[in-house]
């Protein structure tokens, strides 16, 4: 039944990214799309990698691998990431290729950490208003 749900949520991952992408095709290299969809993407995997790995069951197990290994998955890849930093290096623009994979990485970081924070003080605020039931540490 997993297979079903990162099979969905990789359709809709991949679809989402081809729509942002679309909207920064104008540029000649889509740094800017693939920057804003794999920032998004880290935020999305480190937010609900936190809901699912606590112990009160926020996230299912198939909920949990349909929105990080389906959409994230789909949404974000490597290629996405490495594609555009060649096209750079290959337009010789070597300044922008560093800074935009130097970003990538670092922002990519910051915003799995932003993200499972996120996930901490909704499930904190959820403990504290009694939408779920505490059932260890938070």
């Amino acid at each position: 039944m997993g297979i079903i749900y990162v099979f969905i949520g990789g359709a809709f991952g991949a679809l989402l990214r081809y729509l942002i992408l679309g909207m920064f095709r104008g540029y000649p290299v889509n740094v800017v799309g693939v920057f804003l969809v794999n920032t998004l993407g880290c935020f999305i995997i480190g937010f609900v990698s936190y809901l699912a790995i606590k112990k009160h069951h926020i996230i299912s197990k198939n909920m949990n691998k349909m929105l990080t290994v389906g959409f994230a998955g789909g949404f974000t890849t490597f290629s996405a990431f490495s594609h555009p930093a060649l096209e750079l290096f290959l337009r010789h623009h070597y300044m922008y290729a560093l800074l935009n994979m130097f970003l990538s990485v670092i922002i990519g970081l910051i915003f799995v950490s932003w993200g499972m924070n996120c996930g901490y003080y909704l499930m904190n605020w959820l403990i504290r208003t009694r939408r779920i039931e505490y059932r260890g540490q938070v």
